[in-house]
This record gives C-alpha cells, sequence and structure tokens, in this order.
C-alpha cells in the first residue's frame, strides 16, 4: 500500500514525494488501508503484515486483522544467535496462510497462502 509519511508539511510514500497536503494525510491513509482491508478480503496468495505486541496480525496503522495467529519457536538464521525468526500460521478473513514472522527485524511478517484449505 501507499502509506503516507509526513515530514515537515511535506507527505511522502514508499515512491518518494506525494502530492497531497500534510493536513489531509490521515484521511489518506485511511482510504489506503480500506483499499488494503478490501484487498485482503479477496484472499490474495501471498501477504505483508506486521504482529502487534499481543501477538494479533494487523495493518500499518495498527488495525486487528487477525486474533487466531499460532507462533513456533524461534529459528536462528546465520551463523550468529541475533537474527532469527518465528514460523507463523494466521487464518485472514477465512484463508489460512504460513510464513515467517521476522522478529530480529522488526514486527513484520510475509505470508503465503496455505495450499490446503
Amino acid at each position: 500500500m501507499n502509506y503516507a509519511f509526513q515530514h515537515q508539511d511535506t507527505c511522502y510514500g514508499p515512491n518518494g514525494r506525494l502530492d497531497i497536503d500534510a493536513a489531509k494525510a490521515d484521511d489518506y491513509n485511511k482510504a489506503q488501508e480500506q483499499v488494503e482491508l478490501d484487498w485482503l478480503k479477496t484472499s490474495p496468495d501471498k501477504v505483508f503484515l506486521y504482529v502487534g505486541a499481543n501477538g494479533h496480525l494487523t495493518t500499518w496503522l495498527g488495525t486487528v486483522i487477525s486474533t487466531e495467529v499460532q507462533m513456533g519457536a524461534r529459528a536462528y538464521v546465520g551463523f550468529d544467535r541475533y537474527t532469527y525468526r518465528r514460523p507463523l500460521t494466521a487464518l485472514i478473513f477465512g484463508t489460512l496462510y504460513h510464513g515467517w514472522y521476522m522478529e530480529s527485524s522488526g514486527n513484520y511478517c510475509r505470508l503465503k497462502k496455505a495450499k490446503r484449505q
């Protein structure tokens, strides 16, 4: 999604400056979130979401998408003990997804739709 970030009365998105008034950035972001929610309801093959403090999946703005989340044990990646991730399974709008919660890198997860529903 193309959410807006504000800096000194200018809005920026993932691809650079956005041509919107900074005072309307919150309304713009809410509209973008609604587009994302509608898209998630179509059961896309891959999703990128965030893991909230209570383990629920959320949008970037913090709207809870799924409370039916199961996380596995930490899996260490590479040769150090500082990079790790967790396997994650979630039910999102009635569709089962599997993937990884990149816990040591941030609060995001990458999921794919399960082959067997």
